[in-house]
């Protein structure tokens, strides 16, 4: 049981990190594309930011499910109602 609740802990805490990876990649292709608006930037910057942002989202996706099975598996431990 305490397996699975420390690895709920530690599937949350990455979901935070991933979280905020994500918002600070949202703001660095935002300002990337007003970089690119006023002329200072190449539009490579700019694709580059959107694939970063991209990549952290689909993280962020797996990160989210990997938290709900651990869920799941503390429900379990716990003896969750489910018959064998």
């Amino acid at each position: 049981m305490s397996d699975a609740l420390v690895g709920r802990r530690k599937r949350q805490a990455a979901r935070r990190e991933q979280e905020t990876l994500v918002q600070i990649l949202r703001n660095a292709t935002a300002l990337s594309n007003v970089r690119y608006d006023g002329g200072v930037a190449s539009y490579l910057e700019v694709l580059d930011n959107e694939r970063q942002l991209f990549n952290a989202e689909l993280e962020l996706a797996r990160t989210r499910r990997d938290e709900r099975l651990a869920v799941v598996q503390l429900y379990r431990a716990l003896g969750g109602g489910w018959a064998q």
